[in-house]
């Protein structure tokens, strides 16, 4: 397949819209929450000052790596001075990196289904899923893991474990940055390795397997110096899993069964969050099962197709299955693409050619033209969550104080701001500077205009 300038097109296009789709009004609503002030505000410190370790997670621990603040780090770096360094600059650089993922996965599944149908319809339903739209321009660690198990699986597509030791290393480097970002996209990952090792294996391409064995050990073992390093300034005191470890140890000694059940209800669920709301379908566990059955039997000689769009899915069921706390829907965040390919790729394929192996054609239209339609739809429900309404409010204010290059004793609002939010966060980032014994206090109004107010030194005291 030779890509000349309308395929170029196609793709060029493909990365606009999307990142449109996905920055449009983040000036205005940007969702500034209290681990959104932790990263940004750890990005904009030197290179030398970020964490060996990756964000602290909700159940105890923390990810296993930094790569997430790296690319967080560069984004700062890269984009932040075009937008004064305000945290929105993150959301705006995260919305850029999915954009770059999605043209990569469209790119891989043209290439390899030989379908530009199939891959606009896994693009537009990935895109444009309501849930994940709503988190793309947000400084948050699974939205960056559910990135890069993107760019790994659109580079498994490519045959990108085939090909080069090059791009081995590339491969599994995204693979394993994904789980550096976040815990959940592993079983993206575990499907990225079993990939690269099992198909050559098929093939007979036993120096290939050794190949790719090599450079995924030399990756895992670079990619962990970091928590290495931070694990001995410890002592070994914290544990990353500790949560995970925790669940584990209490099935392996039978104080508490494997929750099967939960973990299936859980990935239901976070279908029907993330990649079929605001659609109703009651039915959404039955085709995923019906269209695996499908995909499994029609790609049966295909590696790449079974271990990276099915085994993910499994092995999260499985993996969850053994995790005792409750299931959020983002936890599955990066396994949607991998739900969507396995619908497209079920799809009846041309009637003149074998069934077996065969690329789908007029299913795939018929689901392009299906997810097309309730785009719509999906942007306007995304516009309903995750979103910070007075943010520009804030931002304004924040500027209007800190041109006046007069301390301030504090910043309040006359908005309320979630309880992990900080008034000061971008008055201090816009060069503003606080002095508790300042007189002055600057009340930002819900139209971004200033109040100050004077407080008396008996006040003060």
């Amino acid at each position: 397949m030779r890509f000349e300038f309308p395929h170029i097109a196609a793709l060029v296009l493909a990365f606009i819209l999307t990142l449109v789709v996905r920055v449009r009004g983040v000036t205005e609503h940007f969702y500034l929450l209290g681990d959104q002030i932790r990263d940004w505000g750890i990005a904009l410190r030197p290179f030398s000052d970020l964490p060996l370790v990756g964000p602290p997670t909700h159940v105890r621990g923390y990810t296993i790596g930094p790569a997430f603040y790296w690319i967080l780090w560069a984004i700062r770096v890269t984009l932040g001075p075009w937008f004064d360094n305000l945290p929105h600059a993150g959301g705006i650089g995260q919305a850029v990196l999915q954009s770059v993922a999605d043209t990569f996965l469209l790119f891989a599944v043209w290439r390899r289904t030989q379908s530009v149908w199939a891959a606009l319809a896994v693009i537009v339903l990935v895109a444009t899923a309501s849930f994940d739209l709503a988190l793309s321009a947000l400084v948050w660690n699974p939205v960056m893991g559910s990135t890069l198990a993107k760019i790994a699986t659109a580079c498994v597509f490519l045959d990108w474990h085939r090909r080069s030791t090059r791009h081995a290393v590339l491969t599994a480097v995204a693979a394993w940055g994904a789980v550096h970002a976040y815990t959940g996209a592993a079983f993206v990952t575990l499907g990225v390795f079993v990939t690269a090792l099992l198909d050559p294996l098929v093939r007979g391409e036993r120096a290939l397997v050794r190949r790719n064995l090599l450079v995924l050990a030399a990756v895992v073992v670079l990619l962990q110096l970091p928590y290495l390093v931070h694990q001995m300034r410890t002592g070994f005191r914290e544990s990353a899993m500790g949560a995970v470890t925790g669940s584990i140890g209490r099935i392996a000694t039978g104080s508490a069964p494997p929750q099967l059940a939960t973990s299936v209800a859980g990935y239901v669920h976070a279908l029907d969050v993330i990649q079929v709301a605001p659609v109703t379908v009651a039915f959404t566990p039955l085709v995923v099962v019906l269209c695996g059955v499908i995909v499994s039997v029609r790609y049966r000689r295909d590696t790449v197709v079974l271990m990276t769009v099915l085994l993910p899915q499994v092995a999260a069921i499985v993996g969850y299955g053994l995790f005792l706390g409750a299931l959020d829907a983002y936890y599955y965040l990066s396994l949607m693409p991998a739900a969507v390919l396995t619908v497209v790729l079920a799809a009846p394929p041309v009637p003149s050619a074998p069934s077996s192996g065969q690329i789908p054609q007029l299913g795939a239209i018929a689901l392009l033209a299906a997810a097309v339609a309730i785009v719509p739809m999906r942007l306007r429900h995304a516009t309903v969550f995750f979103r910070l309404p007075v943010y520009q409010a804030l931002i304004d204010g924040s500027r209007r104080i800190a041109t006046l290059r007069q301390p301030m004793r504090a910043i309040r609002t006359e908005f309320a701001l979630p309880p992990t939010g900080d008034p000061e966060f971008a008055y201090l980032i816009l060069g503003g500077r606080l002095d508790r014994q300042s007189p002055w206090i600057g009340v930002i109004t819900p139209t971004g205009e200033v109040k100050y107010r004077r407080i008396e030194s008996a006040e003060r005291q």
